[in-house]
């Protein structure tokens, strides 16, 4: 396995720049997901990463080495597509097979027929047939080996794409959307399955998604992509709870931030509709001010309540409630995430006071840029009420 390293890449379609300078370095072993509204690049770049696009500007090294020129098939990388890319004829073993026989037969040994007579053809033979043996057991897919694709579900068509790509010990592993063909309660065995082979493996793994999900579940890090740029790249626990940008905070998180618009008076306090929220920014912010509260920041309040509104909605989902809030003056709802018990006070047409958890909010500016020096005060009684 080996480290690999994105340096100042850009790639053009005729007028249309789709990356834009990006940079990312991946350590050997990691597991870090690119992920992003459709259009932001991902997958382009995963394909210049492969070698199956070609970067306009910028290289590309695995193991400190520049694969700048060099085919897909020689960087030594394994590739598992959203389609699976099976072919339909061939069993899963077949299927398992074709790269080790690529790489290990000659192209007389690889001839129908007479290929099994030529010299070494057997050894080599024994030896890549223990080898997709030992991968399909890894993935408990050797019950199949005899299958066609046909005749095999998305998660088991999944598995054998992943078997595939084991075989080849490759340097690292492309995922690019593996998961999106797959049901639901597919997609979560799936993605559990993918860390765990993962961490087995010890091996350094690029993983194209659109869902956020997926990202936070199985990454090491995240980097969110926007406009064919890395906006941040952290781990999933910085990504969520520090966002460096109001960009990142929107995309990240579901059911979505709650964002507000907040003005400054002149000592640094931050007021929303006028009434103190025991915030003070330590600098002057420029333009417009923002506040970000993920739904579990807001609480239910008598006393101290910031926003007060009518529930015009709500989703039960078990072991919690995501409950919407029409509060007058803002154009979007409010999502609060409550407690089962808390359901029954919840119900359509009731209204309710919210106060927040100071420390988790999050101060955007004007540029949509994250303003950290945020300091907590305790509210006095004017500004309360």
């Amino acid at each position: 396995m080996a480290g690999l390293n994105i340096e100042n890449v850009t790639k053009r379609f005729d007028e249309v720049e789709v990356l834009k300078g990006v940079s990312l370095d991946v350590a050997d072993g990691e597991f870090v997901s690119l992920v992003g509204p459709s259009g932001c690049g991902k997958s382009t770049l995963l394909r210049i990463i492969a070698g199956l696009e070609e970067q306009t500007s910028g290289d590309i090294k695995i193991a400190g080495q520049s694969v700048a020129g060099l085919r897909a098939a020689d960087r030594n990388l394994s590739m598992v597509f959203q389609s699976y890319a099976l072919y339909p004829h061939l069993s899963v073993a077949e299927n398992i097979a074709v790269p080790l026989r690529m790489r290990r037969l000659t192209a007389g040994q690889r001839l129908p027929l007479v290929g099994r007579f030529m010299p070494g053809s057997r050894a080599q033979g024994n030896t890549i047939s223990q080898d997709i043996r030992t991968a399909a057991e890894r993935l408990e897919i050797a019950h199949l080996l005899d299958r066609k694709p046909g005749q095999l579900s998305g998660g088991q068509r999944q598995r054998v794409a992943l078997g595939r790509a084991l075989v080849r010990d490759p340097a690292a592993f492309l995922l690019d959307e593996p998961l999106s063909n797959l049901d639901a309660k597919l997609r979560v065995q799936t993605r559990v399955e993918i860390a765990q082979l993962h961490r087995s493996l010890n091996a350094t793994f690029i993983y194209v998604t659109h869902d956020q999900v997926e990202a936070m579940t199985m990454s090491d890090r995240i980097a969110v992509m926007m406009g064919g740029r890395i906006l941040q790249c952290d781990t999933p626990e910085v990504v969520y709870d520090d966002p460096d940008t109001i960009e990142v905070a929107e995309f990240i998180g579901s059911p979505k931030i709650n964002i507000l618009p907040l003005t400054q008076e002149a000592e640094g306090q931050l007021f929303l509709f006028e009434q103190g929220l025991g915030l003070r920014s330590a600098t002057r912010i420029d333009g417009a001010v923002s506040l970000g509260l993920r739904p579990e920041a807001l609480h239910l309040a008598t006393e101290n309540a910031v926003l007060r509104g009518t529930v015009v909605h709500s989703e039960n989902l078990g072991s919690e409630v995501f409950v919407q809030i029409d509060v007058p003056g803002l154009e979007n709802r409010i999502t609060l995430r409550a407690t089962p018990a808390q359901r029954a006070s919840l119900r359509m047409g009731a209204q309710v006071s919210l106060g927040f958890d100071a420390s988790a909010a999050l101060v955007f500016d004007g540029n949509g840029h994250r303003v950290r020096n945020i300091q907590i005060a305790t509210r006095t009684a004017a500004e309360v009420a």
